[in-house]
């Protein structure tokens, strides 16, 4: 029974991405096949789970030493078939796949610390104008206390003052 990646990423319980790349740290133990996927044995899966816990410890990819060379099944090539030029030259394959793979690791690994530091900057960036803000709000909360004298009542007409038309409606109003 051979599995894919993806099934054997959701059995391990890791991303397809993190997979691929422990995977590419042991090309002679988890070979392609002719189409350039990886096919998973029950075994190769015990051997993931073996590397899952050497990560889990904190051991790097590079120190994880895995059981002797398993045997491939049918339709994989041994690079012991290989002319020893060839061989040479996929060790040397292999040996940069490895390096570009540390490499962008690395990368990575940069970028979200960079990333990180910038939300920080932007946290603390929020806080201060909260503090300015909030700062201002009661600056303007004292001041229209203090400027405001209190609520004079509104003037009332005199009865003298009010003009003959207006009472004249008042009255038409009553009936008069």
């Amino acid at each position: 029974m051979s599995l894919g990646t993806k099934e054997i990423a959701e059995r391990l319980g890791i991303s397809q991405s993190t997979l691929k790349r422990w995977v590419a740290c042991f090309p002679n133990v988890f070979p392609k096949d002719r189409l350039g996927h990886y096919l998973f044995t029950e075994q190769e899966f015990k051997l993931l789970e073996k590397i899952k816990e050497e990560v889990r410890r904190g051991v790097q990819l590079d120190k994880i030493v895995l059981p002797g060379k398993q045997a491939t099944p049918a339709g994989r090539t041994e690079s012991a078939a290989l002319p020893p030029d060839m061989d040479m030259l996929h060790l040397r394959v292999d040996h940069l796949e490895r390096a570009v793979a540390q490499k962008a690791d690395e990368v990575v690994t940069a970028q979200l610390y960079q990333q990180r530091q910038e939300l920080e900057e932007l946290r603390r960036m929020v806080v201060l104008l909260s503090d300015a803000v909030e700062g201002m709000r009661q600056s303007a909360v004292s001041r229209d206390a203090d400027s405001k004298p209190a609520v004079p009542e509104p003037a009332r007409p005199e009865a003298g003052t009010a003009s003959r038309s207006k009472k004249r409606k008042k009255f038409r109003l009553f009936g008069g």
